[in-house]
């Protein structure tokens, strides 16, 4: 009788760690969903902040301080190639920072991680 108790607390604590392993497998599954969400917001709100005013929402540059400032269209494919010299993630990341031409450095207002998430925002414009 007692070896038959002892087999099933072992049979229930083995179910009961298999359900709190599925369980933690979706919990981590959801949180990366929302962290995912969560940063991609993150970037729109701070494309919207700083950058849309002269690069436009819509990432063509179609603004007055764009046309000021002689912002580029980011959905033009033929801008990326002619300028691909400066397209790569680490030309980009130091444009952001440091600013160029008429374009101010945010290296002081944004974390390194919120420029890189608007480097990652600006590709999103590039036709594919």
């Amino acid at each position: 009788m007692k070896l038959n108790s002892k087999r099933l607390a072992v049979a229930g604590l083995g179910l009961f760690t298999i359900f709190l392993l599925i369980g933690l497998t979706e919990i981590t599954a959801a949180s990366r969903q929302v962290k995912s969400k969560s940063s991609s917001a993150r970037a729109d709100d701070l494309f919207k902040t700083n950058c849309a005013r002269c690069h436009g929402a819509d990432g063509r540059g179609d603004t007055p301080l764009g046309h000021t400032y002689n912002s580029p269209d980011f959905t033009d494919s033929e801008w990326w190639q002619k300028h691909s010299d400066i397209t790569g993630t680490r030309s980009l990341v130091s444009i952001v920072t440091k600013g160029k031409g008429g374009m101010p450095g945010f290296g002081k207002k944004l974390k390194n991680s919120d420029i890189k998430l608007l480097v990652t925002y600006v590709r999103r414009f590039r036709p594919k």
